[in-house]
């Protein structure tokens, strides 16, 4: 018995298996094809890279940045403790959702930044970011002219105005971040406030940089939290070309003689000069300069007596950075034995306040630091005059 072909019939029109399994074929494929294409528009998506422009940090020992998907991490390690000890903080991209980690988040780009430290306003320039600067600790030692008159209006707000920072400031200020100095203690109960609102503090210790171009890298932990990596890699890259072709004049010339320096200056019987490991002293060997101690193992100042000192001080070349003194007379007002020292009768005498305001201010410590191929264009016309012949002293000055 032959066997009957069964039909389906749908909506009056009748299917036989053969037609059927073809347009189930066909449906089939449609569906795959439309969930193909909203797979791959589903993953273009999600594997966006929010941050196309990266950073390397190449010369600080301070702090690291690790890249991912739509977040960065932000490592700052701090030296300045009797143990090492590293801080992490996830800088998250806006309208994201946040990774499984347990730093505190720091939505970026940031807005609201408060500084309590001048090295940190020489960095915002740079970026073209001083608008993003709400609230400083005080006008009194700022040198930068556009954010002091920026203070004056009521544009950026002084937070530590009577000495102390002002807690409920920083908070009306909306302040997405702020940035200060780290030194030992440095985590005090005002800071622990802040963070108890979410308002994270980044303790900035450019200072135990060993060298000019890692205090000046700090910059680019201000660009990270701004997500402007390429503007800060087109700067920073500008700086070290200069930086590197000055290295470069003291690197060829051949000197016969280097020059003995000294540095520091008495209080009372001690005299605390620059360590053998210091970032002082790195400065001095970088243009072949002879200092007494360079085989010393302090990273910071070494403690001497006065008598030790006053026995160099009669030899030596160059005399740079005593304290506070700002001329001749103020070094004799210290101690009149300083006018037997050969630096002091040959004018060799010469400290870091090039700029300067009577009130405090020290702009070495702002500009200066995000400029570190003028501070060692500075140091090189000091020591070797005739390999810049046309350099001006900024930041340093010759003590009249």
């Amino acid at each position: 018995m032959k066997r009957q072909k069964s039909n389906i019939v749908h909506g009056g029109v009748a299917f036989t298996p053969k037609w059927l399994f073809l347009l189930v074929l066909a449906l089939s494929l449609g569906c795959e094809g439309s969930n193909d294409k909203n797979s791959k528009s589903q993953s273009s998506d999600s594997d966006k890279d929010y941050f196309p422009d990266k950073v390397e940090v190449k010369h600080s020992i301070g702090f690291d940045v690790e890249y991912h998907q739509n977040y960065k991490v932000l490592h700052i390690f701090k030296h300045y403790n009797d143990v090492v000890d590293t801080v992490s903080y996830t800088l998250l991209q806006k309208g994201t959702n946040a990774p499984d980690l347990n730093n505190p988040v720091i939505e970026v780009p940031v807005e609201n930044i408060v500084s309590v430290s001048t090295t940190h306003l020489g960095f915002l320039k740079l970026l073209d970011a001083v608008d993003n600067l709400k609230g400083v600790e005080t006008k009194q030692y700022i040198s930068n002219e556009g954010i002091r008159s920026a203070v004056d209006k009521g544009e950026i707000v002084e937070v530590s105005p009577a000495g102390s920072l002002n807690v409920e400031t920083v908070i009306n200020l909306n302040t997405d971040v702020l940035l200060a100095v780290g030194y030992p203690n440095s985590q005090n109960e005002v800071y622990q406030q802040l963070e108890r609102v979410k308002i994270p503090v980044l303790l900035n210790a450019d200072w135990q940089e060993k060298d000019l171009l890692g205090r000046a890298e700090w910059v680019k932990l201000l660009a990270v939290l701004l997500n402007k990596e390429q503007l800060v890699n087109e700067k920073f890259e500008e700086i070290e070309k200069e930086y590197s072709a000055v290295l470069k004049l003291v690197k060829d010339k051949k000197v016969d003689k280097k020059p003995l320096t000294i540095t520091g200056i008495a209080l009372g019987d001690a005299w605390h000069v620059a360590g053998g490991k210091s970032f002082a002293y790195e400065l001095l060997k970088l243009v072949e300069a002879d200092y007494p101690w360079k085989n010393d193992q302090s990273t910071g100042s070494l403690k001497l007596d006065f008598e030790t000192v006053y026995e160099f001080g009669l030899k030596a070349d160059f005399w740079i950075a005593p304290g506070s003194a700002k001329s001749m007379n103020g070094i004799l007002q210290r101690d009149a034995r300083f006018s037997d020292f050969k630096s002091f009768k040959t004018g060799q005498i010469y400290n870091i306040f090039g700029r300067y305001t009577e009130g405090g201010g020290n702009d070495y410590y702002e500009q200066g630091v995000i400029e570190p191929h003028v501070v060692l264009k500075d140091i090189v016309k000091i020591f070797h005059p005739e390999l810049l012949p046309n350099h001006q002293l900024v930041y340093h000055a010759r003590l009249k």
